[in-house]
């Protein structure tokens, strides 16, 4: 929960406190840069400035400097729009943290850190000055150095990547996870399809009758496999959106791996990611509608339903947990609440842009040709046989396989969110996230595969489950998380708040990882049944 540095009683400038214009990003997360009381001169060194005489502290500001200094609440200060940077030795190594703690408790007696001492580094240049603030301390004092950092380096300190060979582990183990997977699938559809095929189509019409009787696994449920799945309509809005989500995913994180979205342009991730999620509406009605019009054979009727569902679920969704989460900030003051103007204008942007854009596309959806079964589906469904083990409990143990090649990296973005660090190895998490990708479809594919097998035709939403059941580990790992790292989290208001948006982030994450799972499993599906031939 971020609150405003003056919701404490600190030195407040002569000329009183202004906000800094913020954009759209910075307010979703919080972030609120206000003017402070330092002044700095260039070149110029000034030890012991006396910045003010507060008045004596209240009941209720002692009360809650305190409760602050408890909670490990941290100032962040920034110059030249570069955070003010902390610097420790420990044990030989360099730690470094963004902002200074608000206070210490040291046995009974709480200390206020009153006392900074700024050095900010600057690079000359012929025409200009650059400035640059490297660290602060524990005596009221500011000292100018040079240096040979040049201004388009000058965030190298905050991106120097710790534990670069720990993203490359994760990435290691990924593509191990990766290979033995794509194994399976090797072989499944090499040596048991090829050879069920070949084996298939050679023999002739009275040996082929005969062995339609002793036929088992996935040719007996040629009828039936594509039925029409349980509730249809919702799994064609989950895979629209699915796909909406992920097409943001992937083409903010290569901006951002780019360096269009540097960090010394607050919010631009944020802003970005809103930006291209309502673009890519369009792709999310024609991928729902498509769908539903191959489900229904061909039939457009009810797409309009479909195509504006599609745009409300998961955004209605997200209004709901972001609201109920907003009332809990505004209840507590902090400045991480939605204000009431910026609700208004991502309703505005939902229904004015979002819905609209959506609708188009599921109008191209419906006017393109549906994707045509191989084979036709049998009057009367066929009975699955008994399984030896549950297959939802198949379902969930999948998600693990994607979980596997995402934990590592997850740490550094939990880390990044939830500990103010700054997280800009943006081109690992491409490179994860592509991994991510292509293990969602060799689980489901796997499983799909295994179902049908054991004449389970039900696999519709089995395969979306397969490799969206990873999204219940993560959910796990934030918890455990928020048990672990997040200590210092102070009462049930601040766990809701991480539990709500972990929940919103998981919700995201099954919908994408679900999305690929499904739609590698309906291309599988409808080649392996392509390649049959059936009287």
């Amino acid at each position: 929960m971020p609150f405003s540095y003056y919701s404490l009683p600190f030195c407040k400038p002569p000329e009183g406190v202004k906000d800094s214009a913020e954009n759209l990003g910075e307010l979703l997360m919080g972030d609120r840069i206000e003017n402070s009381p330092y002044k700095f001169k260039m070149y110029k060194n000034e030890s012991d400035i006396f910045l003010c005489k507060s008045e004596a502290l209240s009941p209720d500001h002692f009360k809650i400097l305190t409760k602050r200094i408890d909670e490990m609440y941290q100032v962040n200060l920034i110059l030249d729009n570069l955070p003010a940077i902390r610097y420790t030795q420990k044990e030989g190594y360099t730690l470094r943290w963004t902002g200074y703690p608000v206070g210490v408790k040291v046995k009974d007696s709480y200390y206020i850190f009153n006392h900074l001492k700024f050095k900010v580094l600057v690079h000359e240049y012929e025409d200009a000055n650059m400035a640059r603030v490297m660290g602060t301390g524990d005596a009221a004092e500011v000292e100018f150095e040079k240096s040979d950092i040049k201004w388009p380096s000058r965030w190298d300190a905050y991106l120097k990547m710790e534990g670069s060979k720990v993203h490359w582990f994760s990435i290691l183990n990924s593509l191990m996870v990766i290979t033995f997977l794509a194994g399976i699938v090797l072989v499944i559809l090499l040596r048991t399809v090829r050879r069920d095929l070949t084996r298939y189509e050679e023999l002739d019409k009275e040996a082929q009758a005969q062995m339609n009787e002793e036929l088992s696994g996935w040719k007996l449920v040629v009828g039936d496999v594509f039925r029409a799945p349980s509730h249809p309509a919702l799994l064609c809005i989950m895979v629209g959106d699915g796909v909406q989500i992920l097409g943001m995913a992937v083409v903010t994180i290569l901006f951002a791996a780019l360096g269009f979205m540097s960090p010394a342009s607050r919010g631009t991730l944020i802003t970005g990611m809103l930006f291209f999620y309502m673009i890519l509406g369009i792709v999310a009605g024609y991928v729902a509608v498509r769908l539903w019009r191959t489900i229904g054979c061909g039939d457009s009727k009810g797409w309009v339903s479909v195509s504006w569902r599609a745009a409300c679920f998961f955004p209605g969704i997200a209004f709901l947990i972001l609201t109920t989460l907003n009332f809990l900030l505004w209840g507590s003051h902090s400045t991480g609440a939605i204000p009431f103007s910026l609700f208004v204008i991502l309703l505005l942007l939902w229904f004015c842009i979002s819905v609209p854009l959506t609708l188009v596309g599921g109008y191209f959806g419906a006017k393109a040709p549906h994707i045509e079964f191989p084979v036709r589906t049998n009057q009367i469904p066929r009975e699955i046989p008994p399984q030896k083990y549950p297959s939802w409990l198949l379902v969930l143990g999948a998600g693990t396989l994607p979980f596997g090649t995402l934990f590592i990296e997850l740490f550094f973005i939990m880390s990044s969110i939830w500990m103010g660090r700054v997280y800009y190895v943006f081109g690992f998490l491409f490179i994860v996230m592509i991994l991510l990708v292509v293990v969602c479809a060799e689980v489901s594919l796997v499983l799909t595969y295994m179902h049908l097998c054991v004449e389970d035709w039900k696999w519709w939403w089995k395969s979306f489950f397969a490799s969206g059941s990873v999204a219940i580990y993560i959910f796990l790992y934030s918890v455990n998380y928020l048990i672990f790292d997040l200590k210092s989290l102070s009462g049930p208001v601040s766990a809701t708040l991480y539990l709500g948006y972990s929940l919103f982030m998981v919700l995201a994450i099954m919908l994408a990882t679900g999305t690929v799972g499904f739609l590698s499993s309906f291309w599988f599906v409808h080649y392996l049944f392509s390649s049959v031939k059936l009287d």
